[in-house]
């Protein structure tokens, strides 16, 4: 007596679904993201664990400063960051990690800084008013808002087309290894 057709497909669609077809059905993955826009808590970015399929962007939930640096170095549990790697000493981000040997617990972990300045590759000027004791210098971008098309050309490297484009995992975090370089940040400047 043979299998009906549909036996027959969902025999297929269970060993598909546990491994056993010999492929995987695809599924969704988390990382990091963030945007040029304006975002949670009065910063001049945003934040964001990504939900992505097959290389897409499927979904987004803004993260605070302070939760996406927490989850990047591993302090805390990540769907964007599960096998729990400091991901700033992998991609070598400046003042976001602490060297080998003082990441003993003893050492307070440094502010992260690079969060400071990524206004400046959207602003020609810091555009809220300094507070007292603040020293905001001038910002990287050739126009007073918005990166001009020859610094969007740039952006583009990490994900980042239009203002409302995001940067995401490896794109990211080598942007903000990127922003520390002051190569890097005098070509976005001015150019060559």
């Amino acid at each position: 007596m043979g299998m009906t057709r549909p036996l027959l497909t969902a025999l297929f669609c269970c060993m598909v679904a546990t491994g056993l077809g010999g492929s995987r059905a695809p599924t969704a993955s988390f990382t990091f993201g963030m945007s040029i826009m304006t975002g949670m808590n009065n910063e001049l970015f945003t934040l964001f664990i990504v939900k992505e399929f097959e290389g897409k962007v499927i979904g987004t939930e803004p993260v605070t400063r302070g939760q996406f640096v927490q989850q990047a170095r591993a302090e805390v549990p990540s769907k964007a960051n599960p096998s729990r790697i400091n991901l700033f000493r992998i991609h070598d981000v400046p003042d976001c990690y602490l060297p080998p040997g003082l990441d003993d617990g003893r050492h307070p972990q440094p502010a992260c800084g690079v969060f400071d300045v990524l206004w400046k590759l959207r602003f020609q000027e810091f555009p809220f008013r300094a507070g007292e004791g603040q020293h905001t210098g001038l910002g990287w971008a050739e126009n007073p808002s918005a990166p001009s098309g020859r610094q969007l050309l740039l952006l583009s490297d990490y994900g980042i087309h239009s203002l409302h484009d995001l940067a995401c995992g490896d794109d990211l975090f080598r942007l903000l290894h990127d922003m520390g370089d002051p190569e890097w940040v005098d070509n976005y400047r001015k150019g060559y």
